[in-house]
């Protein structure tokens, strides 16, 4: 069983980070990130893939940036691949998974609003 989860794992990571690499970056839409993890949407109906700025956002390394960006900024329909060198993530929203595939910026956002967020200092 563990062999098998281990084995999903990869194969999730894979298929997720040679889906990012194929989507056109220089493309998407622009969505902004605050230091509390927020994640804003632009005012335009909602694409599938957006472009976020991630270089104001302050991280010890490459690993820590993953794993936070990882648990505020991902959920059901929402994933997120983080290319830190870059500073910046592309984030995917999974319309997919939205009933009869209707998608509503303003209850979009409020489900972004939802996610967890880090505990306030």
């Amino acid at each position: 069983m563990k062999l098998l989860r281990m084995f999903v794992l990869t194969l999730s990571f894979y298929s997720l980070t040679s889906l990012a690499q194929d989507v056109p970056v220089d493309e998407l839409p622009v969505a902004t990130i605050a230091s509390n993890y927020y994640i804003t949407l632009p005012e335009i109906p909602v694409e599938n893939y957006y472009y976020v700025d991630i270089s104001h956002l302050v991280f010890e390394n490459e690993a820590q940036a993953v794993y936070l960006l990882r648990a505020y900024c991902q959920g059901n329909l929402i994933t997120c691949q983080v290319f830190y060198p870059e500073h910046y993530m592309i984030i995917r929203i999974h319309t997919e998974y939205l009933p009869d595939g209707e998608v509503d910026r303003a209850k979009l956002q409020t489900y972004l609003g939802h996610l967890p967020k880090p505990p306030a200092e």
